[in-house]
């Protein structure tokens, strides 16, 4: 399994992760943050990986957890010799944070030919008159 080498930030932050939250994290798949007038639109890939595998956790209205896992395939030989290996296997974690409002009652999601797309709508800012006394 491919493992990913953590800088010295990235192994001192993961000990500050609160209790039920994995650190044990292989890769962080590549990932497309698009802004529409209207809603927000991410775009992450995962080739290979089924969508029964995903989880997608909303937080405080305002910040998305991707969390799941790419199986390796196993070859039906007892032994194999890897001369390349640069496909990423095992638990992935993407965390993205917003600091506007989303409309979180109208998230939609689906994955197709290895994409994970989740579309959020923009909430409408309302104005409001104030009368000066």
């Amino acid at each position: 399994m491919a493992k990913k080498n953590f800088s010295l930030f990235e192994i001192e932050i993961g000990k500050n992760f609160p209790k039920g939250i994995s650190t044990k994290v292989d890769w962080e798949p590549n990932t497309n943050i698009i802004e529409a007038e209207d809603e927000l639109i991410i775009e992450v890939e995962l080739p290979g990986v089924k969508k029964e595998d995903v989880s997608i956790v909303l937080q405080r209205d305002q910040e998305f957890i991707i969390r799941g896992i790419k199986m390796q395939p196993r070859l039906n030989k007892s032994q194999v010799t890897y001369y390349l290996f640069e496909r990423e296997f095992g638990h992935f974690y993407r965390r993205i944070a917003f600091d506007f409002p989303l409309d979180t009652n109208k998230i939609q999601s689906f994955m197709e030919d290895g994409v994970l797309q989740i579309t959020i709508p923009k909430k409408k800012a309302k104005k409001i008159s104030i009368n000066i006394k």
